[in-house]
């Protein structure tokens, strides 16, 4: 609830605490200012004489009977609560055998126009040397395991090859020679999917 009283009345009829509280006007003088502010240290002062011109001030009464507003109430089953977290990608894991054949970087194994950038557009320096070229039907990203390359370690299929049909893959490798001395092995290789 709002009252407007002019200035002058706010003096005499007004308690302490919504003088306290008062905002008064960017235009308000300072003659209006001085003389509420000696009513509020002199309450026994008799007011002063009106200000001309009156200026008119809106000043909010409030009571302080409302009570705080009550927490809102905990769903009370399952099928009420909102779910907080998008539900996570829980990877599946399948050993297949595999044949695994090495590959580099040279015109031998890439051709003449190997320009050092992966199927997947990836450089070959990614993951330090360390991925696999393998069939569309491990899509980019699938993470593998196989024994006896990258230390045991998780490698990512992120290259593709022309020879490369059903449960195959090349494993790359930096030189020529590591190729070679890789070979062409049947490995028992974990899909993470």
């Amino acid at each position: 609830m709002t009252t407007t009283l002019p200035l002058n009345t706010i003096s005499r009829f007004a308690p302490k605490a919504i003088i306290r509280r008062l905002a008064l006007p960017a235009f308000a003088t300072a003659v209006a200012i001085s003389s509420i502010a000696a009513a509020v240290f002199n309450p026994q002062a008799p007011a002063a004489a009106p200000i001309a011109p009156v200026v008119s001030v809106t000043v909010p009464i409030t009571t302080d009977t409302a009570k705080p507003a009550a927490p809102a109430a905990a769903p009370e089953l399952m099928h009420d609560a909102v779910t907080a977290l998008p539900p996570q990608h829980i990877p599946t894991v399948r050993i297949v055998m595999m044949e695994v054949t090495a590959y580099c970087p040279c015109p031998k194994c890439c051709g003449p126009k190997a320009a050092g950038i992966t199927a997947s557009g990836k450089a070959i320096g990614y993951n330090e040397g360390r991925f696999v070229a393998a069939d569309s039907s491990l899509p980019f990203g699938t993470k593998l395991v196989i024994p006896g390359y990258s230390a045991g370690q998780q490698v990512e299929v992120i290259d593709r090859g022309g020879a490369i049909k059903g449960n195959k893959l090349d494993v790359f490798f930096a030189t020529h020679t590591e190729a070679l001395k890789w070979g062409r092995r049947h490995i028992a290789v974990t899909v993470i999917e």
